[in-house]
Formats: C-alpha cells, sequence, structure tokens
C-alpha cells in the first residue's frame, strides 16, 4: 500500500539542534494528522503494510501499552529511571569534568479519539540529581495539549498549548559560559489553525505564540547574571495553500509573517520583524520512498541598528527510504535562519545535513545511529561554528510492560573563537516502565 502523500506533513528539522528554547523560536505549522501514536492503536494492520511502514513509527503488537479507560478517555502512565554519564558537564574546551546523574521521569498521557473530535495531552517531569556537581541538577515539568475536531467533512480545526519549566542545557550556543548553573526558563506556547478542503485544493490558516521568561542565576563568582533581556514573545501568522497533483504528489506554499518584542533595551534590544516564504513538494517516489522538499527565502529585519537586517535563501528536506522491511534510513537537510535573543547572538544562519538508520534486529529490538553536521553562522559577529553530533542507541521491549534502552551521544563543536569550542560524550541507560 502506497503512503498517501496527504497524510505527510512538513515538519521543522529542529531535532538536530539542541533544546534551548532560544534555539528555534518559530515553529513550521504542523496540524497533529493522527493523535494516535503506533503502541495506542488497537487496529491490527496486515504484515504487509507494516513492512512499508518506518521502523520507528510501526506499532509492536504485544509491547503496546494497556493503559486505563474511563468511558472513551484512556490513561497511559510510564516512569522512565536510569543513569547519565557525560563526560564534559560544563561544556568547557579546556577543563573537562564528568559526572553521572540518576534520571527518573514520570509521564503520563491522557487521550480520547473519535471521527469528529481528539485530543492527546501529555504530563511528565525530568529530574537529574548529580553524584559530584550538585550545582547540575534540575528538575524539569512540561504539559502539552494536542486536539482536532472536524466541524465538517472538508473543515478542521487543529489547536495545540504547551508549557514548561525547563533549563538550559550546559552545551547550548546560548549558555552562558560562566553560569554557576543551568540557566531555567519557562516556555508557553499556543497555536490554532483551521484547514479548509476544495477537493483537490487545501488551505490552512492560523496563528501561534510563544513567551520565554528566563530567570537569572549566579556567576562562578558570584555575581548575578541578568537574563531579562532575553525574555520575549513571538507572534507568527501563516497560510499553507496546497494541492495534490495525485495520490503520489503534493504541491504546497507556506508563508508567514512574524514579530518578536523582548525586554532589552539600548544594545540588547532585540525586537524585529521578519516573513518567511516557502514552496514545497510532498512526494511519494515509491511505496519504500517519501518524504518532502521545499525552499524559500527568508528576512528578519531588527529595530536595533546596531543588528544587520537577516536575508537569505532557506531550505528544508526530509526523505524516509524503507531500504529492507527491517531498516529504515532517514535524511534531512535544512538551512534557516535561527534568532537567539542571548547577548552577542543576534541572529545565526544554520546550515544541516544529517541522517539516522534504524534497524529493527528482532522484533523487539531496535538499534539505531545517526549523524548530523551544522554549519552556525553568527551574524553581525565574527564568530562561526561547526557542530558535529553523533548519536546510536539499542531499544529492547521486554514485554507490554517494560522496556530498556542504552544510548550514546557523541556531541562536538568547534569555533573559530576557542573559548565556545568543546565535545564530549553522553552515555544513558534507561529503564521504562508503562502500563
Amino acid at each position: 500500500m502506497r503512503v498517501s502523500v496527504v497524510s505527510l506533513m512538513t515538519v521543522g528539522l529542529a531535532a538536530y539542534s539542541s533544546s534551548s528554547a532560544s534555539e528555534e523560536l518559530e515553529q513550521t505549522p504542523t496540524p497533529v494528522p493522527n493523535l494516535m501514536s503506533p503502541n495506542e492503536t488497537t487496529e491490527i494492520i496486515p504484515d504487509e503494510q507494516l513492512t512499508r511502514m518506518p521502523v520507528r513509527e510501526r506499532p509492536r503488537y504485544g509491547y503496546e501499552p494497556i493503559g486505563y479507560r474511563v468511558g472513551p478517555i484512556f490513561f497511559y502512565p510510564q516512569l522512565l529511571s536510569g543513569l547519565r554519564y557525560d563526560s564534559n558537564v560544563f561544556a568547557s574546551p579546556t577543563n573537562r569534568q564528568s559526572d553521572i546523574a540518576g534520571v527518573l521521569a514520570p509521564k503520563l498521557t491522557i487521550s480520547s479519539y473519535s471521527p469528529r473530535f481528539s485530543f492527546k495531552s501529555d504530563f511528565g517531569a525530568r529530574v537529574y540529581r548529580f553524584r559530584t556537581f550538585h550545582s547540575e541538577d534540575r528538575t524539569d515539568a512540561y504539559a502539552s495539549f494536542q486536539a482536532r475536531t472536524e466541524i465538517t467533512r472538508d473543515l478542521r480545526v487543529d489547536a495545540s498549548a504547551y508549557a514548561a519549566r525547563l533549563h538550559e542545557d550546559r552545551s547550548d550556543s546560548t549558555s552562558p559560559s560562566n553560569a554557576a548553573t543551568p540557566v531555567p526558563y519557562t516556555d508557553l506556547r499556543g497555536q490554532l489553525s483551521a484547514t479548509k478542503d476544495f477537493n483537490r485544493l487545501s488551505v490552512m490558516v492560523g496563528t501561534t505564540a510563544r513567551n520565554l521568561t528566563y530567570e537569572n542565576v549566579n556567576s562562578f563568582t558570584g555575581d548575578v547574571l541578568d537574563q531579562s533581556s532575553r525574555n520575549g514573545t513571538i507572534l507568527t501568522a501563516f497560510v499553507k495553500p496546497s494541492y495534490e497533483i495525485n495520490r503520489d504528489y503534493r504541491l504546497y506554499l507556506l508563508a508567514r509573517a512574524n514579530t518578536r518584542d523582548y525586554e532589552g533595551t539600548g544594545a540588547l534590544e532585540h525586537d524585529s520583524k521578519g516573513y518567511d516564504l516557502r514552496g514545497g513538494l510532498q512526494f511519494t517516489l515509491t511505496p519504500l520512498i517519501f518524504g518532502s522538499v521545499e525552499a524559500g527565502y527568508l528576512q528578519q529585519k531588527f529595530d536595533n541598528p546596531l543588528i544587520p537586517t537577516v536575508t537569505g535563501p532557506v531550505i528544508g528536506s526530509k526523505v524516509k527510504w524503507l531500504v529492507t522491511p527491517l531498516t529504515t534510513v532517514s535524511f534531512l537537510a535544512d538551512r534557516h535562519v535561527s534568532e537567539t535573543a542571548a547577548p552577542g547572538q543576534e541572529a545565526r544562519l544554520d546550515t544541516a545535513f544529517g541522517a539516522t538508520v534504524d534497524h529493527e534486529l528482532m522484533r523487539n529490538v531496535i538499534v539505531s545511529a545517526g549523524a548530523t553536521h551544522i554549519n552556525q553562522d553568527f551574524r553581525g559577529t565574527p564568530r562561526k561554528d561547526n557542530l558535529l553530533r553523533f548519536s546510536s542507541g539499542v531499544d529492547y521491549f521486554a514485554n507490554r510492560f517494560a522496556r530498556v534502552g542504552l544510548h550514546y551521544d557523541f556531541i562536538d563543536r568547534q569555533s573559530n573563537i576557542p573559548t565556545n569550542s568543546f565535545n564530549e560524550h553522553v552515555m544513558r541507560v534507561n529503564v521504562t516502565t508503562q502500563y
């Protein structure tokens, strides 16, 4: 069975970047076509169709959670516990310090599905406790909500919300190198969109809002590092018309306009307005090769005369290749301007290329490996970085109630400013229980 391009969505490629909120201030509008995860579906898919689904996206019968049901609503509790080794806790170029942390991550998923209305909510936390460097102890918490309602057969509305209190990773380019503790911040997001179908033509319109609030931290010398200039609100409006040429090809245009308002003043003022225009194609070359490609142009103009206007072409591509029924190769390419509100990092042009291989060694064992290279050009400053990220791991699904994961990550940042260069090795061993 061919994978219909109607269900393929243009997604942002932020997965290759760090987890910092300021690394990704815009999100490509992506309404949720199916709120049900592979492990939550009760539909039995024939083996022939399973072999034409990516390894990570196919359901695993006999290993999916059972959950609790109250009427039409399902509850799926989960608890991850593990150990995390980091060879360079402070992402330092010279004085590397290693440590081991215990990780505890509870999560609750609540979902409900019907032909006219579906929703899915996640509530979770992630607690880190380090053996030696207690300054790195932290607790992150988040809540998310996604919903879709079909008003008529050809008109649907999607909504999503996200709220979290997180901490910047030491390896983020925006993390202050002299901070005694990771910088905590609050991230609030919301998106609302409507999609109308006119036979082969579809039009999606919507808006997104995001608010970032950073907390002050002390430096290693005890001075207060003021982070208030990074606080801001980002508003975006978008329209995305698309046309289905046939069941295998769909053309689309994406136009976005944004305004960004930050608390910084004077040299730290980062207020700006901009637009992003892209055209793309979603495709299914064969039942085993499918994805999307897009290209366009972006401009971001700053109110601060000291910050140059950022313009340039942008590209994006995400392709999956099912090499065999047991192996999936994913390719990505992306070039975009990423605004960062940290001092001295007014705007950054990222060019990334990467690939990931997932192999189903056994029905309940998945082995993965991937690499991504990112060239980061900090516009308005002489700084230029090259970031290499390599990841590998194995996941073992023991039964419906438990799985074990072993993962390794290598991060290498090489900068023309030596104090920003570092590398680190991270190993994680996790046991996840679920019901």
